[in-house]
């Protein structure tokens, strides 16, 4: 107090801070999705979309212009082909032939991959003409196509016969 007069900010009778109650008042009107619910509800539909396309075909066998299925890589190693090589021994027995050895090929060159039928007759060729004459070269190959495996060539035969 100062001469007789109360000094400060609170004179007795006045609202305190403490005192005011503060309402949150929605500034969007009722019935209306917020920009944050409509953007979630677009993911969410986006999502969904993209989802059930595989789902769709790889589970319940449902084929859908709508609907897009999801191949994980479709063409990459097609026409690929995968061949072991077995050589007959002057006792009988078979035993696995490594190629690279054979040819004296680099592991990491051309010989690596063999992607037509015409390089695996190539490479079947050279190796009955290092293996020698009379030769038993046996020959497992198959081809990657859209269908799955394709057989070129199974071991029951001789190729370097031909």
């Amino acid at each position: 107090m100062k001469n007789g007069r109360r000094t400060g900010l609170y004179r007795g009778g006045g609202a305190r801070v403490t005192d005011i109650v503060s309402i949150r008042v929605s500034a969007e009107p009722a019935g209306r999705l917020s920009a944050g619910r409509l953007r979630l509800f677009a993911f969410i539909a986006i999502a969904a979309f993209m989802i059930a396309g595989p789902v769709a075909e790889q589970v319940f066998g449902v084929r859908s212009a709508w609907l897009r299925s999801w191949t994980m890589f479709s063409a990459i190693g097609m026409g690929v082909i995968d061949a072991s090589f077995e050589i007959r021994l002057p006792d009988g027995a078979l035993v696995p032939l490594d190629r690279f050895e054979m040819l004296g090929a680099s592991r990491n060159g051309r010989l690596k991959r063999i992607e037509s039928r015409d390089e695996l007759a190539s490479v079947i060729k050279r190796l009955c003409t290092a293996a020698g004459q009379g030769a038993d070269i046996r020959v497992r190959a198959r081809q990657a196509a859209r269908g799955g495996w394709q057989i070129i060539h199974t071991d029951a035969e001789n190729a370097c016969a031909d």
